[in-house]
Protein backbone atom coordinates (compact mmCIF):
# COMPACT_ATOMS: atom_id res chain seq x y z
CA UNK A 1 0.00 0.00 0.00
CA UNK A 2 1.15 3.41 -1.10
CA UNK A 3 1.22 6.30 1.60
CA UNK A 4 1.20 9.58 2.44
CA UNK A 5 4.15 10.95 4.84
CA UNK A 6 2.86 9.37 7.99
CA UNK A 7 3.44 5.66 8.13
CA UNK A 8 0.40 5.51 11.04
CA UNK A 9 -1.98 7.69 9.09
CA UNK A 10 -4.08 6.63 6.48
CA UNK A 11 -1.67 4.10 5.03
CA UNK A 12 -1.53 2.04 8.00
CA UNK A 13 -5.62 2.12 7.64
CA UNK A 14 -5.49 0.78 4.17
CA UNK A 15 -3.38 -2.11 5.31
CA UNK A 16 -5.32 -3.09 8.61
CA UNK A 17 -8.08 -3.35 5.86
CA UNK A 18 -6.35 -5.35 3.60
CA UNK A 19 -6.04 -7.67 6.19
CA UNK A 20 -9.29 -7.50 7.69
CA UNK A 21 -10.25 -9.24 4.63
CA UNK A 22 -7.86 -11.64 4.98
CA UNK A 23 -5.21 -9.93 2.46
CA UNK A 24 -1.45 -9.66 3.45
CA UNK A 25 -0.66 -6.19 3.60
CA UNK A 26 2.54 -4.40 3.42
CA UNK A 27 3.12 -0.31 4.22
CA UNK A 28 5.12 1.98 1.75
CA UNK A 29 5.84 5.07 2.46
CA UNK A 30 8.63 7.73 3.47
CA UNK A 31 9.01 8.49 7.29
CA UNK A 32 10.74 11.43 9.29
CA UNK A 33 14.26 10.66 11.23
CA UNK A 34 12.23 10.82 14.72
CA UNK A 35 9.44 8.24 14.02
CA UNK A 36 9.00 6.23 17.10
CA UNK A 37 10.47 2.60 16.03
CA UNK A 38 8.09 0.91 18.18
CA UNK A 39 5.27 1.93 15.87
CA UNK A 40 7.27 0.21 13.27
CA UNK A 41 7.43 -3.01 15.37
CA UNK A 42 4.16 -2.64 16.69
CA UNK A 43 2.94 -3.21 12.61
CA UNK A 44 5.42 -6.18 12.02
CA UNK A 45 4.12 -7.67 15.24
CA UNK A 46 0.62 -7.40 13.55
CA UNK A 47 1.90 -8.90 10.82
CA UNK A 48 1.70 -5.90 7.96
CA UNK A 49 5.01 -6.68 5.71
CA UNK A 50 7.27 -2.75 6.72
CA UNK A 51 10.19 -3.91 4.75
CA UNK A 52 9.29 -0.54 2.11
CA UNK A 53 8.88 2.09 4.90
CA UNK A 54 12.26 4.30 4.10
CA UNK A 55 13.23 7.06 6.60
CA UNK A 56 14.75 10.40 4.64
CA UNK A 57 18.08 10.92 5.67
CA UNK A 58 18.83 13.73 8.78
CA UNK A 59 20.13 16.14 6.09
CA UNK A 60 16.74 15.52 4.17
CA UNK A 61 13.85 16.03 6.87
CA UNK A 62 13.97 19.53 6.99
CA UNK A 63 10.70 22.10 5.28
CA UNK A 64 9.93 21.61 2.18
CA UNK A 65 11.59 17.44 2.32
CA UNK A 66 10.10 14.75 -0.04
CA UNK A 67 8.35 12.53 2.48
CA UNK A 68 6.63 10.84 -0.85
CA UNK A 69 7.25 7.26 -1.42
CA UNK A 70 8.96 6.71 -4.56
CA UNK A 71 8.49 4.62 -7.44
CA UNK A 72 11.65 2.58 -6.88
CA UNK A 73 10.15 1.46 -3.21
CA UNK A 74 7.82 -0.67 -5.23
CA UNK A 75 10.21 -2.00 -7.54
CA UNK A 76 10.03 -5.99 -6.30
CA UNK A 77 6.51 -6.30 -6.51
CA UNK A 78 4.58 -9.31 -6.98
CA UNK A 79 2.52 -9.47 -10.03
CA UNK A 80 -0.06 -10.66 -7.35
CA UNK A 81 -0.26 -7.69 -5.39
CA UNK A 82 -2.61 -4.31 -5.59
CA UNK A 83 -1.24 -1.17 -5.27
CA UNK A 84 -3.50 1.46 -3.47
CA UNK A 85 -2.36 4.94 -3.64
CA UNK A 86 -3.33 6.84 -0.06
CA UNK A 87 -3.61 10.70 -0.86
CA UNK A 88 -0.19 12.90 -1.57
CA UNK A 89 1.06 14.37 -3.94
CA UNK A 90 -0.86 13.89 -7.85
CA UNK A 91 2.64 14.41 -9.48
CA UNK A 92 3.91 11.51 -7.31
CA UNK A 93 0.95 9.17 -7.50
CA UNK A 94 0.83 9.42 -11.45
CA UNK A 95 5.06 8.91 -11.17
CA UNK A 96 4.01 5.50 -9.27
CA UNK A 97 1.20 4.65 -12.23
CA UNK A 98 3.54 4.92 -14.64
CA UNK A 99 5.75 2.39 -12.61
CA UNK A 100 3.47 -0.63 -11.37
CA UNK A 101 0.74 -0.35 -14.31
CA UNK A 102 0.81 -3.37 -16.29
CA UNK A 103 2.64 -5.16 -13.31
CA UNK A 104 0.62 -5.83 -10.08
CA UNK A 105 -3.39 -7.21 -10.34
CA UNK A 106 -4.91 -4.01 -9.70
CA UNK A 107 -4.03 -0.34 -8.89
CA UNK A 108 -6.65 1.83 -6.62
CA UNK A 109 -6.60 5.79 -6.27
CA UNK A 110 -7.84 7.81 -3.30
CA UNK A 111 -7.13 12.08 -3.01
CA UNK A 112 -6.51 13.99 -0.68
CA UNK A 113 -7.02 17.58 -1.75
CA UNK A 114 -5.71 19.72 1.58
CA UNK A 115 -2.35 20.18 0.32
CA UNK A 116 -3.28 20.69 -3.24
CA UNK A 117 -3.97 24.57 -3.84
CA UNK A 118 -5.76 24.55 -6.91
CA UNK A 119 -7.45 21.13 -7.90
CA UNK A 120 -7.41 20.69 -11.28
CA UNK A 121 -10.82 18.14 -11.61
CA UNK A 122 -9.44 17.02 -15.52
CA UNK A 123 -5.66 16.49 -14.39
CA UNK A 124 -7.12 14.16 -11.60
CA UNK A 125 -9.74 12.23 -13.88
CA UNK A 126 -6.80 11.68 -16.21
CA UNK A 127 -4.81 9.60 -13.57
CA UNK A 128 -8.20 8.33 -12.74
CA UNK A 129 -8.40 6.76 -15.58
CA UNK A 130 -4.93 4.72 -15.65
CA UNK A 131 -6.00 2.96 -12.37
CA UNK A 132 -8.45 0.36 -12.16
CA UNK A 133 -10.64 2.03 -9.67
CA UNK A 134 -11.14 5.60 -9.10
CA UNK A 135 -11.87 5.75 -4.58
CA UNK A 136 -12.87 9.42 -3.50
CA UNK A 137 -14.16 10.34 -0.68
CA UNK A 138 -17.71 12.45 -0.63
CA UNK A 139 -15.88 15.16 0.74
CA UNK A 140 -13.08 15.62 -2.30
CA UNK A 141 -15.88 15.14 -5.09
CA UNK A 142 -17.87 18.12 -3.49
CA UNK A 143 -14.77 20.29 -3.89
CA UNK A 144 -14.41 19.37 -7.17
CA UNK A 145 -17.85 19.15 -8.79
CA UNK A 146 -19.65 21.59 -6.24
CA UNK A 147 -23.51 21.20 -6.45
CA UNK A 148 -23.37 18.12 -8.71
CA UNK A 149 -25.36 14.78 -7.19
CA UNK A 150 -22.80 11.57 -6.69
CA UNK A 151 -24.61 9.96 -9.57
CA UNK A 152 -23.92 12.86 -11.45
CA UNK A 153 -20.46 12.87 -10.83
CA UNK A 154 -19.69 9.18 -11.31
CA UNK A 155 -21.43 9.54 -15.08
CA UNK A 156 -18.48 12.59 -15.54
CA UNK A 157 -15.96 9.73 -14.55
CA UNK A 158 -17.41 7.25 -16.89
CA UNK A 159 -17.07 9.23 -19.89
CA UNK A 160 -14.23 10.73 -18.82
CA UNK A 161 -12.53 7.14 -19.04
CA UNK A 162 -12.88 6.27 -15.61
CA UNK A 163 -13.26 2.42 -15.72
CA UNK A 164 -14.89 1.84 -12.23
CA UNK A 165 -15.30 4.29 -9.18
CA UNK A 166 -16.26 4.11 -5.89
CA UNK A 167 -17.68 7.47 -3.73
CA UNK A 168 -17.06 6.75 0.20
CA UNK A 169 -19.99 8.50 1.82
CA UNK A 170 -19.91 8.63 5.89
CA UNK A 171 -20.07 5.86 8.17
CA UNK A 172 -18.94 3.23 5.39
CA UNK A 173 -21.55 3.68 2.83
CA UNK A 174 -20.67 4.02 -0.48
CA UNK A 175 -21.84 4.41 -4.42
CA UNK A 176 -20.04 2.95 -7.40
CA UNK A 177 -20.06 2.54 -10.76
CA UNK A 178 -18.98 0.31 -13.07
CA UNK A 179 -19.49 -0.20 -16.63
CA UNK A 180 -22.69 2.18 -16.63
CA UNK A 181 -24.37 0.19 -13.66
CA UNK A 182 -24.53 1.87 -10.24
CA UNK A 183 -24.83 0.33 -7.08
CA UNK A 184 -25.33 1.81 -3.95
CA UNK A 185 -24.19 0.40 -1.02
CA UNK A 186 -25.51 0.98 2.51
CA UNK A 187 -23.43 1.77 5.58
CA UNK A 188 -23.33 -0.88 7.90
CA UNK A 189 -25.67 0.10 11.37
CA UNK A 190 -22.75 0.67 13.89
CA UNK A 191 -22.16 2.96 16.90
CA UNK A 192 -18.77 4.74 15.49
CA UNK A 193 -16.10 5.56 18.30
CA UNK A 194 -15.30 9.14 17.02
CA UNK A 195 -11.08 7.26 17.32
CA UNK A 196 -10.55 5.84 13.40
CA UNK A 197 -12.13 7.21 10.32
CA UNK A 198 -13.26 4.58 8.21
CA UNK A 199 -12.56 5.81 4.65
CA UNK A 200 -8.86 4.59 4.06
CA UNK A 201 -9.62 0.78 5.96
CA UNK A 202 -12.64 1.56 3.08
CA UNK A 203 -10.03 1.55 0.30
CA UNK A 204 -7.65 -0.76 1.31
CA UNK A 205 -10.07 -3.64 2.08
CA UNK A 206 -11.91 -2.94 -1.14
CA UNK A 207 -8.51 -2.83 -3.10
CA UNK A 208 -7.61 -6.33 -1.72
CA UNK A 209 -10.78 -7.65 -2.60
CA UNK A 210 -11.32 -6.31 -5.84
CA UNK A 211 -8.12 -7.13 -6.87
CA UNK A 212 -9.11 -11.18 -7.11
CA UNK A 213 -12.29 -11.28 -9.06
CA UNK A 214 -12.79 -7.57 -9.96
CA UNK A 215 -16.16 -7.93 -8.72
CA UNK A 216 -17.17 -4.28 -8.06
CA UNK A 217 -20.52 -5.21 -5.36
CA UNK A 218 -18.77 -7.72 -3.50
CA UNK A 219 -15.65 -5.60 -3.13
CA UNK A 220 -17.97 -2.74 -1.76
CA UNK A 221 -19.67 -4.98 0.67
CA UNK A 222 -16.16 -6.34 2.05
CA UNK A 223 -14.96 -2.95 2.43
CA UNK A 224 -17.97 -1.93 3.88
CA UNK A 225 -18.00 -4.57 6.46
CA UNK A 226 -14.34 -3.67 6.62
CA UNK A 227 -15.21 0.24 8.01
CA UNK A 228 -17.51 -0.45 10.31
CA UNK A 229 -15.31 -3.09 12.46
CA UNK A 230 -12.44 -0.38 12.33
CA UNK A 231 -15.57 2.17 13.06
CA UNK A 232 -16.41 0.74 16.34
CA UNK A 233 -12.45 0.57 17.70
CA UNK A 234 -10.77 3.24 19.59
CA UNK A 235 -7.68 1.50 18.89
CA UNK A 236 -7.25 0.72 14.70
CA UNK A 237 -3.86 -2.05 15.30
CA UNK A 238 -6.34 -3.59 18.05
CA UNK A 239 -8.59 -5.11 14.90
CA UNK A 240 -5.44 -7.23 14.05
CA UNK A 241 -7.16 -10.31 14.97
CA UNK A 242 -8.78 -13.36 14.17
CA UNK A 243 -12.06 -12.55 15.68
CA UNK A 244 -12.37 -8.51 13.77
CA UNK A 245 -11.48 -10.66 10.96
CA UNK A 246 -14.57 -12.93 11.68
CA UNK A 247 -16.71 -10.36 12.19
CA UNK A 248 -15.77 -8.74 8.53
CA UNK A 249 -16.75 -12.38 7.11
CA UNK A 250 -20.32 -12.12 8.37
CA UNK A 251 -21.12 -8.51 8.01
CA UNK A 252 -19.76 -8.87 4.86
CA UNK A 253 -21.91 -11.82 3.79
CA UNK A 254 -25.10 -10.21 4.86
CA UNK A 255 -24.26 -7.05 3.04
CA UNK A 256 -23.73 -9.06 0.07
CA UNK A 257 -26.29 -11.26 0.07
CA UNK A 258 -29.09 -8.41 0.83
CA UNK A 259 -27.28 -6.61 -2.13
CA UNK A 260 -28.07 -9.79 -4.30
CA UNK A 261 -31.11 -10.25 -3.50
CA UNK A 262 -32.07 -6.81 -4.17
CA UNK A 263 -30.84 -6.44 -8.03
CA UNK A 264 -32.72 -10.31 -8.92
Amino acid sequence: MDAPPSADGPALAAAVGAWLVGVDAAVCAVIAPDFPTRLILEFTRAGIDTSRIRPVGRGDSGPGADLDPSPEQLGSLSPRWSVHLCGFAPGRQREIVRAVSQRVACITLDLDLAEVDEPDATDLLALAAQCDVFLPGHREVAQLWPGETPRAVLRLMARAGVRAAVIKLDAGGSLGMRDGEVISMPAFPVAASGRILGGDVYAGAFAAVYAAEKDLRRAMAWATAAASVALESHVLLGQISDFARNRVEARARILDGAMKAHSD
